[in-house]
């Protein structure tokens, strides 16, 4: 196929010279294409030119990209596209090594498009499951999962990537209801709950929120050009312009709280997949759901939060003033802040968020417009099809 360049471990550089502070292009030439050369690393070069362009690439070019690897991989396989049913001439799994110039919104992109691109289909199956692995070079202005890694910058993620210990990257589902009452999505069988009547719609791996975390990343791409002071601006405006969100999260599944006085978190098992395990009823002045502990250095809003555990860390704020979400924003960066009273802290497994009204979710930096009511609710959960968790990232 020749899409991947000819090596052991296949290498992919996807440069997003527009993330940041627009330095992908210079660190590249000057640190990463150099360190490579030495380590003799051949390498396939893609430039993310616009919005959506890297979840366009590989939605396109997974299946060539795939076959390319199996086929370097095997010399008795001629198709893979045709031959796939035949376990004995194919490999059980197959590395791609995937590094990201870029920030989280470029993981993000990536990880949709090789979802899409093989939903579906033989090249993620029981008989064959590729291992995508992510060495993320911090050039976002977030940069959360990395962050969260303890990644320092440039050379401490090169070196981490040349080490070669991957661990699981976890990725989130959101769904909506099927417009269809007789229809039955594929996630049907999700063992979190009788998912009958949802459909996914989009990945996630870092963050989706609701409220005013939602509106402070709207609200920050005006300030685009001041780099991370950009969220400070949007926050500030809109904590002066405070909101509460109307709205209700069932959750969904086994929980564990937060307990304030032992400091520690406490289980609660469900007794019934079928029905809410706990209800926080809003309205909602700051919510949000996430994989990562940091979402940016200095901003640690779900500090037991785990890149690789299997569940989402859930940071929800309901019906307070100015004085109580600042005094939450002051604890933020130690993580002290979900000692609050104010502050609600679960590690979950499933939620689903009904709004009386249209609303907005953010959902890895994109956002998502919801409908009033039951037929408009979102569900957000952590998948458990293998099929899905395919990613691994450098750490």
């Amino acid at each position: 196929m020749g899409i991947l360049p000819s090596s052991q471990f296949p290498l992919l550089v996807v440069l997003n010279p527009h993330s940041g502070t627009k330095q992908s292009l210079d660190q590249f030439n000057t640190v990463i294409q150099p360190a490579l050369a030495k380590a003799n690393r051949n390498y396939t070069l893609i430039e993310s030119t616009t919005q959506g362009h890297a979840q366009d690439y590989f939605l396109t070019n997974i299946k060539p990209i795939l076959t390319d690897l199996v086929q370097s991989l095997t010399t008795t396989i001629t198709s893979f596209a045709h031959d796939a049913s035949n376990n004995s001439i194919l490999p059980s799994s197959a590395t791609l090594q995937v590094m990201v110039l870029g920030g989280d919104g470029t993981v993000h992109e990536i990880v949709n498009g090789v979802l899409r691109g093989v939903e579906g289909t033989p090249f993620a199956s029981e008989q064959f499951r590729p291992r995508i692995e992510f060495a993320l070079i911090p050039m976002g202005t977030g940069n959360a999962i990395a962050t969260s890694l303890g990644i320092t910058g440039v050379q401490d993620a090169l070196d981490r990537f040349l080490a070669g210990r991957a661990v699981p990257l976890r990725v989130m589902t959101v769904s909506t209801r099927f417009k269809d009452a007789n229809a039955v999505s594929d996630s049907s069988n999700n063992s979190n709950n009788n998912n009958k009547g949802w459909v996914p719609r989009v990945y996630t791996v870092v963050v989706n929120s609701f409220g005013l975390h939602c509106a402070t990343v709207y609200d920050s791409d005006a300030f685009r050009h001041l780099g991370n002071e950009r969220f400070r601006m949007a926050a500030m405006k809109n904590v002066e312009n405070l909101k509460q969100y109307k709205g209700q999260i069932s959750i969904y599944g086994d929980v564990q709280t937060y307990d304030r006085t032992a400091k520690s978190l406490a289980a609660i098992s469900s007794l019934d997949a079928t029905k809410p395990t706990t209800v926080l009823p809003g309205p909602f002045t700051y919510m949000l759901l996430t994989k990562q502990a940091f979402l940016e250095p200095g901003f640690r809003p779900t500090p037991l939060a785990g890149t690789s555990d299997e569940w989402m860390d859930l940071l929800a704020v309901q019906n307070v003033g100015q004085a109580e979400i600042m005094a939450m924003f002051d604890g933020t960066s130690t993580g002290e802040h979900i000692g609050l009273e104010t502050v609600e802290y679960l590690k979950v497994k499933a939620l689903e968020l009904e709004t009386p009204e249209k609303g907005r979710l953010c959902i890895d930096g994109e956002f998502m417009d919801t409908e009033a009511g039951a037929e408009g609710a979102v569900r957000i959960e952590m998948e458990e099809k293998k099929d899905v968790q395919l990613f691994y990232v450098y750490a």
